[in-house]
């Protein structure tokens, strides 16, 4: 018995990772269906467009230059000049390589501006049940310097799996202070977390702070210029060990 057209069968479309009886089976799923298609074809068509360009980053290593312990102390190029959209944003030519989601314009900065850029982007791409993650989990060397070179910060991905969190991938996002690392993890019962890193041009360092959005829990906080913010749908309570944790990996990577 053939088994119906799930989001997997959508998400390997976009990717060419389907069977050919099963590329069959979707593409005439697709025929009936030309919004699905017409919007799957674009996604495959940045895909591909990504893998060729930043081909190159995934196989050099990270220069000496971009990493923290290097570039601490070191005066940080002004914002980057974004165009803010509600949905996925590619520079020139894919140059850019951000993805921005809707923003709460409200008027803070620093920790509170991180704050809202990780539920902003967390309620966008947590609940895309097709492709949350530009880059898999299986590509991990890749999003490390593909983000660290954009960042000009040594990127981590760290390992949440004590805390019963998946690591599924990741993208580079933009936001109004600048582009930004988003890791997402799945945890029990289908529920998601994800991490938001960038430089931080004020609150360069800031101990940790948790708020709230909704449903949502956040703890944010800086260290040497490096922001963080560990956003899930639990109390934030809940998520200051997973903060530790985070920040505890951080700290290692930078003596590794």
């Amino acid at each position: 018995m053939t088994s119906p057209i799930g989001e997997d069968d959508l998400a390997a479309w976009i990717d060419g990772r389907l069977s050919p009886e099963r590329q069959r089976l979707v593409d005439a799923y697709l025929e009936g269906q030309p919004d699905v298609h017409a919007r799957l074809r674009e996604q495959a068509e940045q895909a591909r467009a990504l893998a060729s360009l930043f081909a190159p980053i995934a196989e050099e290593p990270i220069p000496a230059t971009m990493r923290v312990a290097a570039i601490r102390g070191r005066q940080r190029q002004p914002p980057w000049q974004l165009a803010i959209a509600a949905s996925l944003l590619l520079a020139v030519g894919f140059g850019g390589g951000w993805s921005s989601a809707r923003w709460s314009g409200e008027p803070h900065a620093g920790i509170a501006a991180l704050a809202n850029e990780a539920s902003d982007n967390f309620r966008v791409y947590a609940a895309d049940r097709i492709r949350p993650a530009e880059i898999g989990p299986d590509q991990r060397a890749m999003l490390i310097r593909w983000t660290s070179s954009r960042l000009g910060e040594r990127v981590t991905i760290p390992d949440l799996s004590t805390a019963g969190y998946r690591y599924g991938g990741g993208r580079l996002v933009a936001t109004p202070h600048g582009p930004a690392a988003l890791l997402l993890y799945d945890g029990p019962q289908a529920s998601k977390l994800a991490v938001l890193t960038r430089p931080m041009q004020i609150d360069k360092s800031a101990s940790m702070t948790s708020t709230s959005s909704g449903t949502m829990g956040r703890v944010t906080w800086a260290v040497d210029g490096i922001g963080y913010s560990v956003v899930g749908e639990r109390p934030a309570a809940e998520l200051h060990p997973i903060a530790n944790e985070v920040q505890r990996q951080a700290d290692a990577a930078l003596v590794s």
